[in-house]
């Protein structure tokens, strides 16, 4: 019986280890661009990818950067690499997607 459940148990960490992260709201890159939403004084940062996602932009803790570094790039094609914030999907200030937390970003050519 033991034996069973300690099968059992393993069979279910593998199983969960085998599906990808981004699937469970891991980490994952997007590319796109800035776009500056609201009005003065209220604006708020926005990303729109390039398949039309449009996410609002948080910077994580451990990021090297501010969200007026990433706002300076607005005109610019940018890869963000970070993660969508499961537990703030609606909200002031939150476009229909999500928001996006960065860890780092990157300018395309």
């Amino acid at each position: 019986m033991r034996k069973s459940f300690f099968s059992a148990i393993a069979l279910a960490v593998i199983a969960l280890a085998s599906f990808p992260a981004a699937a469970f709201g891991g980490k994952k890159s997007i590319t796109g661009h800035i776009q500056i939403y609201g009005n003065a004084p209220f604006t708020f940062v926005g990303f729109v990818t390039e398949s039309g996602e449009k996410y609002s932009l948080d910077i994580a803790p451990e990021a090297e950067f501010t969200i007026q570094d990433i706002k300076n790039e607005q005109g610019n094609r940018l890869k963000l690499t970070g993660f969508v914030n499961e537990k703030e999907l609606l909200g002031f200030q939150t476009l229909e997607d999500g928001r996006f937390v960065v860890m780092k970003y990157k300018i395309l050519k």
